[in-house]
């Protein structure tokens, strides 16, 4: 069934949060082509309780006033109207979704608001030094960029709740594991929601493409990355994973945004102050220690196998299933992006505690983008396979070969030093070299013949003999920071770290 039918289906045959009609009437009011302040003031009075929430949230050291607000319409005047309007619809969507904590099936609520709550901060903040999008439609589309999955635990219930289960915390999958599953994802639920509500076009695009940025065409391509840059940062932040927010984070923010490292950290921190008072604005729990995230869940899954023993058998081998596709690339078929998260961790430990080194080459596609917009999608795909393959067939048994995202692969040696790993690079750039990609005259591209690729390789080895990297995580960025380097130098060549640095 195609997604926009099985989004009409959800959204139609299960009661959904409604927008309040004081927040719906302001919004309205604010997209007219004259704007009275007055009016919606008036109307934002309406609901006493609503007012009530802003005006508190307005006169908190969080804004820093230099003077209370005593009326909306003041508060408008003091703070602007976007300000305003945003507290309005957050307000309002809080208050839709009624939760706290674990139901009865075991969706996260906690979890829901935290990431929810940091995405907001972290757009704000990432607007506000980006420049191109208001920073309060930023917050509000950060805010409600995981709406759509409140819908899809309201329609499939404890199965939803076991997906996401089997994703263990990565926030990133998910979508993909949605689509597989259930023929839609959050995204586009909450987009569609977001069009019936009539959100502002960069919100509705921010949404639908807060996990998948490249997708969304211009104007609202920036919008979107922020949203999914924050909404990154904030999984990060939620879930402790030093590892995404020290090396994905900052390198996207780099080539986004220009945003250099001082800037990245800056960020992430103004993000971690803000997003306790914001949630207490909202009264919803704003962390919980991982541990005890943790130890809920597994008692959550205990007492459910417990209730459902006769199934426990069934569930234990979905759940194999769906964790392997989760860790699997969908298109090459290698380790994809959490795969390699818990292989370079346990790689790096037992390299460390047996005195022996763990080379990582992070690899590259020279002009894939070029090559992806002139020919097609179709061809771009066959080039990343073709990747896959030649650097599978030219690692060692026990070399790991990852996805990392977009068009970079990684390949982790361990036990190679830096000398015999820059020897696998040279290697694996001659074998793209003499192993051209055909492609076929039916393709969609338009094109047929033999494409020859190259790649720019990035090598840093840790070496538990020396001090220099110290942590998967550094062993990561030298890495992407030598790639670099053989980028600049024209490609189709290997940088280490020691040369790049």
């Amino acid at each position: 069934m195609p997604g926009t039918q099985v989004v009409d289906e959800i959204l139609a045959g299960h009661r959904l949060p409604t927008l309040p009609a004081v927040a719906a009437e302001v919004l309205e009011m604010t997209a007219a082509a004259e704007i009275d302040l007055q009016k919606i003031a008036d109307t934002v009075q309406l609901d006493q309780a609503l007012a009530a929430k802003v005006l508190r949230t307005v006169n908190s050291s969080y804004y820093g006033l230099s003077r209370p607000c005593g009326t909306v319409q003041q508060a408008m005047v003091f703070l602007g109207l976007n300000t305003v309007k945003t507290l309005v619809l957050s307000f309002s969507l809080v208050d839709t979704i009624d939760g706290q904590g674990r139901d009865r099936l075991g969706f996260n609520f906690s979890e829901y608001w935290q990431r929810s709550i940091h995405t907001a901060v972290a757009a704000r903040e990432l607007a506000r030094l980006q420049g191109s999008w208001d920073p309060e439609e930023a917050f509000f589309a950060g805010l409600m960029q995981d709406f759509g999955m409140i819908a899809l635990y309201q329609r499939f219930g404890r199965q939803y709740v076991e997906a996401i289960e089997a994703l263990r915390g990565d926030h990133h999958e998910l979508c993909r594991l949605e689509h597989d599953l259930f023929q839609v994802t959050h995204a586009d639920i909450g987009a569609t929601v977001a069009e019936q509500w009539m959100l502002p076009p960069a919100q509705v695009a921010a949404i639908r493409g807060h996990h998948d940025s490249e997708s969304v065409e211009a104007p609202h391509r920036n919008a979107a990355r922020i949203v999914e840059l924050a909404g990154m940062l904030a999984a990060d932040m939620v879930n402790g994973d030093a590892v995404r927010s020290n090396s994905t984070y900052r390198r996207l923010a780099r080539e986004w945004f220009g945003i250099d490292a001082s800037q990245s950290q800056q960020v992430l921190e103004s993000t971690r102050e803000s997003a306790q008072a914001v949630s207490s604005f909202f009264q919803v729990e704003s962390s919980a220690p991982p541990e005890r995230l943790l130890a809920r869940a597994e008692a959550q899954l205990f007492q459910h196998q417990i209730n459902m023993g006769r199934h426990a058998r069934d569930l234990q081998q979905r759940n194999h299933d769906l964790t392997e596709k989760v860790h699997r690339d969908g298109l090459t078929g290698v380790l994809g992006r959490s795969g390699f998260d818990l292989e370079v961790a346990k790689l790096f430990s037992e390299m460390a505690e047996t005195g022996r080194c763990l080379s990582l080459l992070f690899c590259d596609a020279d002009r894939f983008k070029p090559i992806n917009d002139r020919y097609g999608h179709a061809v771009g795909d066959a080039v990343l396979k073709h990747m896959a393959t030649i650097l599978e067939e030219r690692a060692r048994r026990e070399d790991v070969v990852c996805r990392f995202g977009g068009d970079e692969f990684v390949l982790l040696l361990p036990g190679c030093s830096e000398e015999d790993a820059r020897r696998v690079a040279e290697d694996i750039l001659t074998e793209l070299a003499s192993s051209p990609l055909h492609i076929e005259a039916d393709s969609p591209g338009g094109i047929t013949g033999d494409m020859t690729l190259s790649s720019s390789m990035g090598l840093a080895t840790f070496d538990p003999a020396r001090t220099e990297i110290d942590s998967p995580e550094m062993l990561v960025t030298c890495a992407d920071q030598a790639m670099y380097t053989a980028k600049r130098r024209g490609g189709n060549g290997v940088a280490t770290w020691r040369m790049a640095a």
